[in-house]
């Protein structure tokens, strides 16, 4: 039995974390033993709780800033904060004894050095899509910590796999199993109203920047203005209470009229009366079944696995164009693609679906949603992961 530790570094319901989670069920449990790193308690341990599968905590655990200038204090403090976080680490590697250590990311590689150090195989997931020709110092560095320090890489896709052509990598799709997070939800218990006749929008990017979230609540609260509409964002609340040293720094920001990206969100959310902000949660399908649309904004390349379970569902999606994108729509035929970083490109691509959703809902009827649905296939992806994990210790 070889033990794998599986390292990431938050503990909240999100894309990496689902991803995570699916991927340490799915191991085969006579030859590995899983034990789970995380930053601190959570959504995600509760999940690895629930399953028997031990997590050990470690509150210094950081990642570098993902494709972002190095002179920038917040970038500086970020890198000192994983610097100074690796002898912790290498303490727990002495006390947990792995065999493997596998890190969910590409942006905790400094962590692959303790590893390797201390004699473990080293594997690392590749979420990212890092632009060859933005920050290069930066990825030049990463590049050269994962060229001496990483046995293997998993990507989730092709690009994520060219970010390092030096080290061998396997393809494994995030695969996609709705069928799991089944549960049946009310629109009209969730709304407070009859949603009949009622066109909802979903979207599931909180407040995130990344994700979009003001670009999105911007063009549906300001010109998606029908009375009929509604948004469900995921992942956010109305809430604007100052609560602990950040919060009330965010309070006076807004009252002194500056106020954050967050706020900017939320004072959209709470003047309009059509959107519902819920947490998030891991239990999607009956939702995304009732909706009209999945809305999508991604600021930065970015592997849109959200579009990707739409598409799965039969579920009109909008997302950025990106080469991502591209993959997993097959070459955007089963998803409306606008220009990333236009918000007019954006609403005219809801408009345009608006107005005419019949060719993409005749796609998403097609044969052809048969080849995403394999692409994103537990079975296929989890028997390529054991292959490549049994590979590693044969």
């Amino acid at each position: 039995m070889r033990r794998i530790l599986f390292v990431h570094h938050v503990s909240s319901v999100g894309g990496g974390s689902y991803c995570l989670l699916n991927l340490v069920k799915s191991i085969d449990r006579s030859l590995f033993e899983p034990v789970v790193l995380l930053q601190g308690n959570g959504t995600l341990a509760e999940e690895f709780n629930r399953l028997g599968i031990r997590v050990v905590f470690m509150p210094e655990l950081r990642q570098i800033p993902y494709n972002e200038p190095l002179l920038r204090y917040k970038s500086v403090k970020a890198y000192f904060r994983v610097f100074r976080s690796l002898g912790k680490f290498e303490r727990i590697l002495k006390e947990e004894s792995p065999d493997i250590v596998y890190l969910n990311n590409m942006m905790i590689s400094p962590y692959l050095k303790p590893a390797k150090d201390n004699g473990c195989i080293t594997v690392m997931h590749v979420r990212e899509h890092w632009p060859l020709n933005e920050h290069r110092m930066q990825l030049k560095w990463v590049r050269s910590i994962v060229g001496k320090y990483c046995d293997r890489i998993v990507a989730i896709n092709g690009y994520s796999a060219s970010i390092f052509p030096d080290i061998r990598s396997t393809v494994v799709y995030d695969w996609i199993d709705m069928d799991s997070r089944d549960k049946p939800v009310c629109l009209d218990d969730l709304f407070g109203e009859s949603m009949a006749g009622k066109k909802l929008f979903l979207f599931m990017g909180g407040v995130l920047r990344i994700k979009g979230a003001y670009e999105v609540m911007k063009t549906f609260c300001t010109r998606l203005t029908d009375s009929s509409y509604r948004l469900l964002v995921l992942g956010c609340t109305k809430d604007l209470s100052g609560r602990g040293l950040t919060g009330r720094i965010k309070m006076l920001m807004y009252k002194l009229g500056v106020p954050t990206y967050e706020y900017k969100v939320k004072m959209l959310a709470r003047n309009d009366s059509r959107v519902l902000c819920i947490p998030g949660t891991y239990e999607m399908k009956s939702i995304m079944q009732q909706s009209y649309c999945m809305l999508s904004y991604y600021t930065i390349p970015h592997a849109n696995l959200s579009m990707a379970e739409a598409i799965v569902l039969g579920l009109p999606a909008v997302a950025a164009d990106t080469e991502e994108a591209r993959e997993y729509s097959l070459d955007g035929r089963m998803a409306c693609l606008f220009r990333m970083n236009d918000i007019d490109s954006f609403e005219r691509a809801v408009r345009g679906l608006l107005a005419d959703d019949s060719r993409l809902r005749a796609s998403l009827a097609s044969e052809d949603r048969k080849i995403v649905e394999e692409m994103f296939s537990p079975a296929k992806n989890i028997s390529v992961l054991n292959t490549f994990l049994s590979g590693l210790v044969s």
